[in-house]
């Protein structure tokens, strides 16, 4: 295999990817204000860190996706082609955001970076929605697991609005809306202002994207399994999670673009305790949805006995992914609802009193500090 083989090799891009991810989580307590076990806010440098970090992973969600629902060679290979230069940015992108000079050159890195990779997410979620009608092999695949697919088109489309609205807040934050037609600043003054508006996207942006790919990891692991041959009731059950796991990231979109873009305030259920301060949030109520699919999806693939029939590599990767997927549940849903029920203590991560705080704020930090790192995984 020659070198240009090897960079549009979907396996050599998902390898190098997998290896970047690796290293620099490795080296990351090395970098300048890079403390991930410090309680609190996420400083600049995590921020940044993180997303170029999070980011390739989502290139290497996109490459995945179109490998294994069959996208035409042509349309993978712009892809694949784009791994390096977007890993390159990435690195720039982190390099260039310590020295005070460099701002603008950063600002502009980053960028190209993010309008590169949502423009590989549209075409992704374009690809994923027309080639069932014009591409036999991704019909086949449509037809066979159109629950898991239909995942994985919401799911895109879920991450792709995400992506917007991360791109939204720093269009704001950095260029104070540079360019904005005049219809659009009154909206958002209609909205509560400009800082209230950027206040509420990047909430939107950093709660909707974390479900929203987790939703696709779970739609192409059952494509990849290929779970239609299953035997049995396996098969419906996991037709009925992936079904759940649609209803929770279409109900979970809607509820972020609406609080986003828009004066929908999200409601507290069963709110009680001091000013109603306890309580499930709803949007969290919904992404819960996300996970109750995908534990219904993990019953039915260890059901199925699949598992036991694989070859040992195969098979230990695969409880390895079902694992994750648990470990996720049991976190977001065993510890996370919890927590909101006993805000009054939790404090929503506030060191204060009820309702603007708590004294248990510090163990509310160390929670969404957990959440982020989980995703890695």
């Amino acid at each position: 295999m020659s070198i240009k083989d090897l960079f549009i090799s979907p396996r050599f891009n998902i390898l190098l990817i997998t290896a970047y991810v690796a290293i620099g989580l490795l080296v990351s307590p090395l970098i300048p204000g890079i403390n991930w076990l410090q309680p609190g806010d996420f400083s600049e440098a995590e921020v940044i860190y993180y997303h170029g970090i999070m980011l390739q992973l989502t290139v290497l969600g996109i490459i995945i996706a179109a490998y294994i629902t069959k996208f035409p060679k042509k349309l993978q290979l712009i892809f694949n082609v784009s791994n390096i230069p977007l890993m390159i940015l990435n690195i720039l992108g982190i390099g260039f955001s310590y020295p005070a000079w460099a701002i603008s050159i950063n600002n502009a890195i980053q960028g190209l970076r993010d309008v590169w990779i949502l423009l590989l997410a549209i075409a992704l979620l374009i690809g994923l929605i027309i080639f069932p009608f014009l591409n036999v092999n991704t019909k086949n695949i449509f037809k066979n697991m159109w629950s898991a697919y239909s995942l994985l088109v919401v799911a895109t489309a879920s991450s792709l609005i995400a992506g917007i609205m991360g791109l939204t807040a720093a269009w704001g934050e950095y260029l104070n809306f540079l360019g904005a037609p005049g219809f659009f600043m009154r909206l958002i003054n209609d909205w509560g202002g400009a800082s209230t508006f950027l206040s509420n996207v990047v909430t939107s942006h950093s709660h909707e994207m974390l479900p929203a790919l987790g939703a696709a990891i779970v739609a192409v692991f059952g494509i990849s399994l290929n779970y239609n041959s299953y035997k049995g009731i396996s098969k419906r059950i996991i037709d009925v999670g992936m079904i759940v796991a649609i209803f929770g990231v279409i109900s979970m979109t809607t509820i972020y673009i609406i609080s986003s873009y828009g004066k929908y305030v999200i409601p507290t259920i069963g709110s009680f305790g001091p000013q109603g301060v306890n309580g499930i949030a709803f949007d969290d109520s919904q992404t819960g949805i996300i996970g109750w699919g995908a534990l219904i999806i993990a019953v039915g693939l260890i059901g199925s006995g699949v598992l036991s029939s694989m070859v040992s590599t195969k098979r230990y990767l695969s409880i390895l992914e079902i694992s994750t997927w648990l470990a996720t549940i049991f976190v977001l849903i065993g510890v996370g609802y919890p927590i909101e029920l006993n805000e009054a203590f939790f404090g929503f991560g506030v060191n204060g009193t009820p309702p603007t705080g708590g004294p248990g704020f510090i163990y509310d930090d160390l929670f969404m500090r957990g959440i982020w790192y989980l995703h890695f995984s």
